[in-house]
């Protein structure tokens, strides 16, 4: 009975074909990733408010929030009660959510282009693309960390310029805990703060000195 199992066990794993993803399939991740924020955010007609909505729909979908917000709070993820973790994720989100659609309002006629892409011996991809800027004199590298997480790919990071958007988050947010002795609440409440003024910035004023 016992060879059976095994053998039944044995047939089914080998019945049952592992994908592997490709750099090919993270590049086409990026690309429409990219294309969507392009679309629904970045070049969208709509107000503000529906485009901070439209971005963490497509954020959200494209990464596992939760795993990020441990990674920002390091070592303090692992004394953190289940609702100031949950607290903090929200704070979190919203802060990248408001944060980023802000700078997407601000959008000047930018253009990417995605050239390149290589998969690290840990199984990440990392796909490079340009931000081509209008009347700069050099592009803006953008690196896309992609990860296949459970079956499906999900964004890790980007590096812009060489720098980690997840490390500037855990170095500044580390930064602010050690400031008030690690106390979380401290974190979210700062952070919640913030939020509420991107969430509604006020509108721009130009001066007149004429």
């Amino acid at each position: 009975m016992k060879k059976l199992t095994a053998l039944a066990f044995l047939f089914f794993m080998t019945a049952v074909p592992v994908f592997a993803f490709e750099t090919t399939d993270a590049e086409v991740f990026a690309q429409k990733l990219a294309d969507d924020i392009m679309r629904d955010v970045v070049k969208s007609k709509i107000p503000l408010t529906q485009k901070q909505e439209a971005f963490r729909k497509i954020f959200l979908s494209a990464v596992n929030i939760k795993t990020t917000a441990r990674f920002t709070l390091g070592r303090y993820a692992r004394t953190a009660s289940p609702e100031q973790l949950q607290a903090y994720t929200d704070a979190l989100t919203n802060n990248i959510i408001y944060t980023w659609t802000e700078r997407f309002n601000n959008y000047a006629g930018e253009t990417i282009k995605f050239d390149s892409s290589r998969k690290s011996e840990a199984g990440d991809f990392y796909v490079t693309s340009k931000i081509d800027i209008p009347n700069a004199e050099n592009n803006v590298e953008i690196i896309w960390r992609i990860a296949d997480k459970k079956g499906g790919l999900k964004l890790v990071d980007l590096v812009v310029e060489g720098v980690s958007m997840l490390m500037s988050y855990r170095n500044e947010y580390t930064a602010i805990l050690q400031q008030n002795g690690g106390d979380i609440s401290a974190l979210i409440k700062q952070l919640t703060t913030k939020n509420d003024t991107l969430k509604n910035p006020q509108p721009k004023t130009t001066s007149n000195n004429g």
